[in-house]
Parts: structure tokens; sequence; C-alpha cells
């Protein structure tokens, strides 16, 4: 499925609507709480830095970078995004754009977990 389709984006709104009410019950109902949580698969730790990008007029427009780190300090997704006055918008990085930022910020930032 396209991602902007709105067939998906129904789907996605039913998914997380479904996943609610599960959490909704789990937090009033402890046998579901202890179900859920070990019905979980896995986890994994994500930082998200936030990089702000230069604007000649801030209160206006300004622009991003979300940078996804993993538990080994390895950038692993990034999103860019953009506010206005009046609006805003994040898209996804394609895996060209995605080396690039990596390229030029995976050696900038370290993460030390203990």
């Amino acid at each position: 499925m396209e991602p902007n389709d709105e067939l998906y984006t129904e789907k996605v709104g039913q998914e997380l609507k479904s996943r609610m009410a599960w959490f909704k019950e789990a937090l009033q109902d402890d046998a579901k709480r202890e179900e859920l949580h070990e019905s979980i698969q896995g986890s994994e730790i994500l930082i998200r830095l936030e990089i702000f990008l230069p604007s000649d007029n801030p209160e206006d427009f300004v622009d991003g970078l979300y940078l996804y780190i993993d538990n080994s300090g390895q950038i692993v997704d990034a999103d860019y995004y953009f506010r206005n006055t009046s609006d805003g918008a994040i898209t996804r990085l394609d895996e060209q754009d995605l080396q690039i930022v990596k390229d030029l910020f995976q050696d900038s930032f370290s993460l030390e977990i203990e």
C-alpha cells in the first residue's frame, strides 16, 4: 500500500483505535495488563535527536532533522521537518538522503548507555 493512500490511512487509523482500546482495557484489568506485557515480542531503545537547521527568519519558518539513533549509537533513520506560522510537515528521508545525513552527522554525536 502507498503511504498516502486513503485506504492505508484508514487501516492505520483502525489499527491505532483497536490498540488504544486494548491499552485502556489493560489499564483497568491487571490480568489483561499482564497478558499484554507477556505478549510483547521485544523492544529496542531508539533515541530521537532533533537538529535545528539555520533559518534567516526563524519567526516565520523553521526546519530541521529528527535523527533516530539505536542503542549502539548508529543513525538508523531520519525525518526532515518544517514549520511555518500556519502549517508544518514531516517526511522520512529516502535511503540516498539518509546515507548523506549519516555520513555528515554520524561522528558528530555519541551515545553512552549504562
